[in-house]
C-alpha cells in the first residue's frame, strides 16, 4: 500500500447521552486508547491525530502515542458536523504540504476495532476501485420486520409481504460506527460518507459494539472476554 494516508479520530469532550464516554474505562483502559492503539498498529498512517476541545482527552491522546489536533471552538458546538471537522483537518494538512490521497475517519468509541480491520478496508478500497469504504455489520433482527405505531396500534413498517423467513429477505447491512476510508478527492467532492461508489468492510456481529451508552461498556467487556476465550476453546 503505497498511498499516503491520514487518520483522524474526533473526540469531543461534551457528549450529551453518555458524558465522557470517549475516555470511560473499559477493562481499566480508556475507550479511546483502544482505538488509537489499533490505528497505530495498522502501520497505515504516518501519524494518528485526535481532534478534541478537551484538555483531559488531549492528555489521554498523548499518553497513547497519538497527536492532538486542537479543534476550533466553532467546530466543538452541537451544530458542527463530522464532515466540517474532517474538512477543516484536511485543510490544515494541505497548508502544511501533507495532503493525503486517502483519508480515514475512526470513531473514538470503536473499542473492539482491530488493526487488521483497517488494513483490510484499505485493501478493499483499491481492489474494488471504490471511492469510499465503510465498516458495516449485520442486523440482530431484520429491519424488514420493523413495526411502527399508527393510530394507536402497531403496523408493519415495510408491509406484510416482508413477513417471511429471514433467508428470503434482501441481504442488508448497517454502518457499524467504526471507521470510514475515503479517497480525499471524492470526499471533498461529495461531502458525504455515502458516496456513489461505496463498499462495505464487514465487522463480525460479535465484535461490533459502538459504545454510546453506559450499558455498552458492560456488553463490550463481555464481548472482549468471549474473544479472549475463543482460541483456547478451539484448541481443546
Amino acid at each position: 500500500m503505497s498511498k499516503k494516508y491520514a487518520c483522524l479520530i474526533p473526540a469531543r469532550g461534551n457528549s450529551k447521552r453518555f458524558p465522557r464516554k470517549n475516555i470511560a474505562l473499559l477493562k481499566g483502559k480508556p475507550v479511546l486508547g483502544y482505538v488509537i492503539e489499533a490505528a497505530l498498529s495498522s502501520k497505515l498512517f504516518p501519524d494518528v491525530w485526535v481532534s478534541t476541545d478537551d484538555a483531559e482527552i488531549a492528555s489521554v491522546v498523548r499518553q497513547f502515542g497519538a497527536k492532538v489536533h486542537t479543534r476550533p471552538p466553532a467546530l466543538a458546538a452541537d451544530n458542527a458536523t463530522m464532515m466540517d471537522v474532517c474538512l477543516n483537518f484536511m485543510d490544515g494538512l494541505d497548508k502544511q504540504g501533507q495532503s493525503p490521497e486517502v483519508f480515514c475517519l475512526m470513531l473514538p468509541t470503536a473499542a473492539l476495532v482491530e488493526a487488521e480491520d483497517l488494513t483490510g478496508a484499505a485493501r478493499l478500497l483499491d481492489e474494488k476501485s471504490a471511492d469510499m469504504v465503510m465498516a458495516v455489520t449485520s442486523y440482530l433482527e431484520s429491519p424488514f420486520w420493523a413495526l411502527h405505531e399508527s393510530a394507536g396500534f402497531l403496523k408493519t413498517f415495510f408491509g406484510q409481504e416482508y413477513l417471511v423467513a429471514s433467508q428470503k429477505l434482501p441481504k442488508v447491512c448497517v454502518d457499524s460506527g467504526y471507521f470510514y476510508f475515503a479517497k480525499t478527492e471524492a470526499l471533498r467532492r461529495e461531502k458525504t460518507w455515502y458516496s456513489r461508489k461505496l463498499v462495505g468492510f464487514p465487522i463480525p456481529r460479535e465484535r461490533s459494539m459502538d459504545i454510546d451508552e453506559p450499558a455498552h461498556l458492560i456488553m463490550a467487556e463481555a464481548l472482549m472476554d468471549a474473544q479472549e476465550k475463543l482460541p483456547a476453546e478451539a484448541a481443546s
